[in-house]
C-alpha cells in the first residue's frame, strides 16, 4: 500500500501583496507553503515515472500540442509553434485570426478523479498509481494573512 504522511498534505497559504498599498483582496497573491520533503519527492516522482510515461504516453491521451508540464516544453517551443502554424496559414490566406485565452485559474478546477483516470491509462507502476491516489486524497490548508508561517 502506497501512503503519503499526512503531514506533507497540509499547506499553509500566505497572502502576499501585489501592490504596494493593499486595500482589497484581489491585491493579495496566494502562496502555497508545503513542507520541503514533499516538495523534493514531487520531483523525483516527476522525473523518474511521469515524464517517462508521459513520453510513452498511449494513442487515447495525445500530448503534441501541450508544452506546459512537459520534460521539453517551454513558452519558447510554445510561441516557435504558434508561429510556425501562423506562418503556414499567412502562405494560402490573407489573414489568421489567433485567439488566446487565459487560464490562470485553470488548475484551481482540476477534478482529481478525471486526472486520476487519464493516470490509470499511463504506463506507471501500480504502486505509484495508487501512491498518486493517496497524495491526491486528504489535503488540507490553512490561510495565514500575517505572511508568517
Amino acid at each position: 500500500m502506497a501512503v503519503v504522511p499526512s503531514q506533507w498534505k497540509k499547506a499553509w497559504i500566505c497572502a502576499i501583496p501585489k501592490v504596494k498599498n493593499p486595500t482589497d483582496n484581489s491585491h493579495f497573491r496566494p502562496i502555497s507553503i508545503t513542507p520541503v520533503l514533499v516538495r523534493v519527492m514531487e520531483r523525483m516522482v516527476v522525473r523518474k515515472y511521469l515524464y517517462p510515461a508521459l513520453n510513452t504516453s498511449p494513442t487515447t491521451l495525445t500530448f503534441h500540442d501541450q508544452y506546459a508540464f512537459r520534460p521539453n516544453g517551454s513558452t519558447t517551443a510554445t510561441v516557435i509553434s504558434l508561429l510556425q502554424t501562423v506562418s503556414e496559414l499567412l502562405s494560402t490566406n490573407l489573414f489568421v485570426a489567433v485567439y488566446a485565452l487565459d487560464f490562470s485559474k485553470a488548475f484551481d478546477t482540476v477534478r482529481n478523479a478525471t486526472l486520476l483516470e487519464k493516470m490509470a491509462t499511463l504506463d506507471v507502476p501500480d504502486y505509484m498509481y495508487n501512491w498518486f491516489v493517496d497524495f491526491f486524497a486528504g489535503h488540507s490548508h490553512c490561510t495565514n494573512f500575517k505572511g508568517e508561517v
